[in-house]
């Protein structure tokens, strides 16, 4: 929770503001609720109405500032949050741009997405939980304290049903996690699986077949609603443990203040602890149900934390960025991930107007070799250069200028069309982010709204074909002079991959092309295959 107490102490300025305002909504219904409570009993004694003049403007005074405190306390704490949020977001921004995407492994897309989910979770728990528990702990407090000045026994009856509901909040956290993990798991499997039949709907099909796919969707989708259940189950049973338990708290208050009268205590003044009492818990109630999420949002801060703790990839280099254009050249390269050899003794060289189609079986260390050229991982031995000049001395940026990559399931960022393709060419006019939807075959995607037209994050909404050809817009925008893409014609129909090969071998000085499809040889001067980490052929120049 490093990143998080670091941007709320940097944000303490928001922060009190959002604490103060809360306290002031605690406080007006504590004195509403009290004072409320005793002009009532008063009133039923008629008494001279001048003596009832203070505690009416009283009243009136309470309820105005309850609900001024209230405004002030909902547009306060969303604005600390959207402010720490903010300091969050970029922290965690920070720590993935140097993982992405070697250091994140192959699904680095859903790592990333995981991560957004995430930071939105933590940003609830600041709003729904920390700030809501703030109020009600203070109005509880101040209950207490003037229950206790009428009769000791009502400050204990307050303070044991506080601790009461918040011990029921907490074990239904606890028994709640199981059912929203299998709610996790199910969602992330339904998402596996439209992925899988998207990048290769002809081998699911020849595979499993269209019966089998549904039937494992069923399942999936039969266990997510089950978790849903059991997750509504504890919920329901949580809220009303509580209501139970601040009824029995105002009910033991409502006797310590019986009591209290046969002792000392005016008639006018009995109803004041009980009124009081579930104001206060009503505050308190209404975060216990929020509760019943918080292992949950540990879960996603530590997922969150664990990140900075992921090694990096690549040694940063302090060197001055440079345009570089030149071969691209990989030397006896070797990588290493832990005690697993993904990559040993390839040697590749690409020179500026070349096509290389690089394949290989999975496992063959394709992918690997693609993130070595461009500088997302650092060699373990051996040597990759541009230009002459080794990886070594050279910035990333300097490299990413001179190459760029392609992931084969390209980010799709939760903002417009032209914000997901200007990533990569900020200064990129309309009509240049047309022809490049155009050339690759996505002007569908301008339906309804153009290029306003909003995405989601990760794959929402478009299929592993159009985020496919969306990375290959993005590297016709980015004009870089050597570009490396990871099956840039997975998923896509006979007519899409056609397509896609002619606007690259048509539209790119120079090209790494990984794929394991046939007919991408087509476009290449040279096909490299790499058999188990190694580099096993070069068929050289096509038709020497």
């Amino acid at each position: 929770m490093t990143a998080l107490r670091e941007s709320i102490a940097a944000e303490r300025p928001a922060v009190t503001r959002a604490l103060w305002a809360g306290a002031l909504v605690a406080l007006s219904t504590v004195g509403l609720a009290s004072t409320s409570a005793w002009l009532i009993v008063r009133a039923s004694e008629r008494p001279a109405i001048l003596s009832l003049s203070v505690p009416m403007g009283l009243v009136q005074l309470f309820a105005l500032s309850k609900a001024a405190g209230r405004y002030l306390e909902r547009t306060a704490t969303h604005r600390a949050a959207l402010a720490v949020m903010a300091r969050v977001r970029a922290t965690i921004a920070r720590r993935l741009e140097p993982l992405v995407p070697a250091g994140l492994g192959p699904h680095s897309a859903e790592v990333v997405d995981l991560a957004v989910r995430d930071v939105d979770r933590v940003q609830d728990l600041l709003t729904a939980v920390a700030a809501p528990l703030a109020t009600g702990a203070l109005a509880a407090f101040a209950a207490a304290a003037l229950g206790g000045a009428l009769a000791p026994t009502v400050a204990l009856a307050l303070v044991g049903v506080v601790v009461a509901s918040l011990a029921a909040a907490l074990v239904g956290a606890r028994a709640n996690a199981s059912p929203q993990r299998r709610l996790e798991e199910a969602r992330r499997a339904i998402v596996e699986l439209v992925a899988e039949v998207a990048r290769d709907p002809q081998g699911v099909a020849m595979g499993e077949g269209v019966e089998g796919v549904l039937g494992r969707l069923d399942a999936l989708e039969v266990g997510g609603d089950r978790a849903r259940v059991g997750a509504g189950a504890v919920r329901g049973l949580v809220a009303g443990v509580v209501s139970a338990l601040n009824g029995l708290g105002a009910a033991l208050v409502l006797v310590a203040s019986a009591a209290a009268r046969h002792g000392h205590l005016a008639a006018a003044l009995v109803a004041v602890p009980v009124v009081t009492t579930l104001a206060a818990l009503d505050l308190v109630g209404g975060v216990s149900g929020a509760m019943t999420g918080w292992r949950g949002d540990r879960a996603a801060l530590a997922r969150l934390e664990a990140l900075g703790e992921r090694p990096v990839p690549v040694a940063e280099v302090t060197a001055p960025t440079e345009d570089l254009h030149g071969e691209l050249c990989a030397a006896n390269v070797r990588v290493d991930f832990g005690e697993y050899r993904a990559l040993d003794d390839v040697s590749l060289a690409v020179a500026p107007g070349e096509v290389v189609v690089l394949r290989g079986p999975s496992g063959s260390g394709k992918t690997t070799l693609a993130w070595a050229l461009a500088k997302f991982v650092d060699p373990s031995g051996g040597r990759v250069s541009l230009a002459g000049r080794d990886y070594g001395e050279l910035s990333a940026a300097t490299v990413r200028i001179g190459v760029g990559f392609v992931d084969d399931a390209p980010y799709v960022f939760a903002t417009s069309l032209a914000g997901n393709l200007r990533v990569v060419a900020p200064s990129a006019t309309d009509d240049e982010l047309l022809g490049a939807l155009e050339a690759v075959g996505l002007t569908g995607l301008l339906e309804p709204a153009g290029l306003a037209r909003e995405l989601g994050a990760a794959s929402l909404g478009l299929s592993g074909g159009e985020r496919t050809r969306l990375g290959v817009a993005r590297a016709l925008l980015a004009r870089w002079p050597i570009t490396v893409l990871d099956e840039p014609t997975e998923g896509l129909d006979h007519a899409s991959a056609s397509r896609v090969r002619a606007t690259l071998a048509a539209r790119s000085e120079g090209l790494v092309v990984i794929s394991h499809r046939e007919g991408d040889e087509a476009i290449a001067t040279r096909v490299v295959d790499l058999d188990g980490g190694r580099g096993r052929r070069d068929w050289g120049r096509r038709g020497a």
